[in-house]
């Protein structure tokens, strides 16, 4: 997802993962978010984590095992 919509692409997370090196972070085991769209975590309404970035309204779910890294992360920002 983007400010004007999202993209579907073939390539798994992985591969991108490994395209894309430290300018992505992995959230859950279904998203990665570029570390310069990253603004902040906060929970969301159902209690869990969820991560804002710049330019997206729409707010994504982090996945408990990767709330306290991405914390950290952030704090480094």
């Amino acid at each position: 997802r983007y400010g004007d919509g999202e993209v579907l692409i073939d390539d798994t997370l992985r591969d991108l993962e490994e395209e894309f090196g430290d300018r992505v972070v992995r959230i859950h085991r279904n998203a990665l978010v570029m570390m310069d769209h990253l603004e902040g975590l906060a929970r969301g309404p159902c209690g869990r984590y969820q991560v804002r970035m710049r330019g997206v309204e729409e707010r994504l779910d982090v996945s408990r095992r990767h709330v306290s890294g991405l914390r950290r992360l952030i704090q480094t920002l």
